[in-house]
Order: C-alpha cells, then structure tokens, then sequence
C-alpha cells in the first residue's frame, strides 16, 4: 500500500500486513533548507496500530517538545539537522544519521539544536486491563 504524504496514517492488519510510506517526501515537504521555516514545526503521524507507531516531527531550531513518557520504548533516527536528546539527567547530541533507542518508562525531552526532522518509532506497551 503507498500513502499519499499528505499527513496520512497507515495502518497494518493480518488482511493488509504491510504499509509504505515516503520519508524523503516528508523530509521535502518539511523545507528544512528555507530560513521561513523558523516556526512551522510538523507532526505526521504515519503508523498507527495497537502495537506500533511511527511518527515524523519537524523542528525549527531552538524549538523543543518537553519532558514526557511514551507508552514502549522508543527509537528516534534523526533525518536532517541536530537535536539534543535529554533522558533523565543525561543529554546526547545526535546528528544526521544517527539513532538512539531509549527504554520504556523514561522521561525524555527534544530539543533542535538546528532546524531538523526525526522518525520516532514507539513500540506501545499493552495497556494494563
């Protein structure tokens, strides 16, 4: 199945078990080159199932999502720019290219060091009945 980018949401079932999505047209469409793109951060959410999601986030330098918890772990692979990764009392600058996986349960926050986009991929806990 190929999602138009247009910030829709895949999702995945035993009928249809896989899903595509175009992370360079997202990267694209985020216009991280421009300098009018200070303040125009996105969110495209483009998996989303009981199990997994896979969110796309586009930051405008100095911008940063504060200290929360996701429901699993996580992994944040970082598209273009830099931002700064703060988990607990630990902070990790990450660059292009590179990923970083933090376990279920700890605190985080984001912070754009330059204008950036980042694939975060949450592997979602069951919630306890």
């Amino acid at each position: 199945m190929t999602l138009p980018m247009r910030d829709s949401v895949a999702t995945i079932s035993e009928s249809s078990p896989t899903a595509v999505f175009d992370v360079g047209a997202l990267l694209k469409s985020a216009g991280l080159e421009e300098p009018t793109q200070t303040g125009k951060d996105r969110t495209v959410v483009s998996l989303k199932t009981d199990s997994l999601r896979v969110v796309f986030r586009s930051l405008s330098e100095g911008t940063a999502l504060p200290t929360h918890k996701a429901n699993g772990p996580i992994t944040v692979q970082v598209l273009d720019g830099q931002i700064e990764f703060t988990a607990g009392a630990q902070t990790t600058l990450l660059r292009k290219g590179e990923v970083l996986a933090l376990e279920f349960g700890i605190p985080y926050s984001v912070r754009a060091a330059k204008n950036s986009a980042i694939l975060i991929t949450v592997a979602v806990r069951p919630s306890s009945a």
